[in-house]
């Protein structure tokens, strides 16, 4: 990441010259060949031991403290626990719910309608496919299921991204801060996030949509953060000038401005909580997660093969839905 970013960032620029051209190759020639003999010493082609630390018992005493501590029984805020019971009680059940009470046809003239609100005729009819493809495959009511927990993990993601990525965008020490932080949750395997939060919250729902919002937050907080910073500092200036406060600057002046890395960001955060939550069916998050997991674990093709395209074609849909305004304005419509 560091190696590409200061690639990326030298594009089109030229290296300040603060010695002779050749002395920054010589130190890291002479560098290399100092590592190269002092390995060559020590005679051990593999990492010494001695030079190793062992993470596992600290992590494993961090995740005991939090379950004994913080699953229950927390004054005033109630633990972790008392938490996932209430978002699964008022906020997934009720989307699940609404999602399935829908007849079949008024939810893909819903899809139908958003996205030809924000695309073209082409979106909105692979969005629309794409929708009744699930159906043709007998996943309905589990491809529902899923499709809560998503809107569920996007918009908590979207809630908590766009405020962290609007603070980074105002503050160099706040993005600074942030940068490691970001890296570490972007390139942990997804797999890992299920350990934390099965410990914080049990199992269910709640906890898939849990690791989804972890794993999907960075690229949300990255794609806003860079879309807010790539507004044109003159006009900023100018709406300085002209009076208006800081809230009406992002309101009236950034936001708008960023709207494109916006819709990038939310586009990212429906893929990447998708990728997740169907995971997510290894504790307990059901829907078509379970399906695949269960097609996978008894061998059984057909079961994960139907589950793994209707969460394509679930994907296809989101996808579409929240990305062609973009791609249209771009074509200048």
């Amino acid at each position: 990441d560091r190696v590409t970013a200061a690639a990326g960032n030298r594009i089109g620029t030229t290296a300040p010259q603060t010695g002779p051209a050749w002395s920054g190759w010589a130190v890291v020639v002479a560098g290399t060949v100092g590592a190269a003999v002092v390995a060559r010493l020590a005679s051990k082609p593999t990492w010494p031991d001695a030079w190793t630390v062992s993470i596992a018992e600290p992590v494993n005493e961090a995740v005991g403290w939090m379950t004994d501590h913080l699953y229950s029984g927390v004054p005033v805020i109630g633990g972790t626990a008392d938490w996932a019971a209430h978002f699964t009680t008022w906020i997934l059940d009720p989307v699940r719910g609404g999602l399935q009470w829908l007849p079949w046809w008024a939810l893909l003239l819903l899809v139908a309608v958003l996205a030809m609100v924000i695309g073209t005729w082409r979106t909105t009819l692979t969005a629309v496919l794409a929708m009744a493809a699930i159906g043709v495959l007998g996943v309905w009511d589990p491809a529902l299921n899923t499709l809560s927990q998503v809107l569920a993990g996007v918009a908590v993601t979207l809630v908590i991204g766009f405020a962290v990525g609007i603070a980074a965008s105002r503050s160099e020490r706040v993005e600074r801060l942030l940068r490691p932080v970001l890296d570490v949750f972007q390139t942990m395997p997804q797999f890992v996030y299920l350990i934390p939060v099965v410990a914080l919250f049990g199992v269910g729902r709640a906890p898939a949509v849990a690791a989804a919002v972890i794993y999907a937050l960075p690229a949300v907080v990255r794609i806003t953060t860079q879309g807010m910073n790539s507004v044109d500092p003159v006009v900023i200036e100018s709406s300085r000038s002209l009076g208006a406060t800081g809230m009406q600057q992002l309101r009236k002046v950034q936001l708008p401005l960023a709207r494109p890395a916006l819709l990038l960001a939310v586009n990212q955060g429906v893929v990447l909580v998708l990728a997740v939550v169907v995971i997510g069916g290894l504790v307990g998050g059901g829907a078509l997660g379970y399906d695949v997991v269960f097609g996978l674990a008894q061998g059984d093709l057909a079961t994960g093969l139907v589950a793994g395209a209707a969460i394509v074609c679930l994907g296809l849909m989101l996808d579409r839905v929240t990305q062609p305004t973009q791609r249209r304005t771009e074509k200048g419509a």
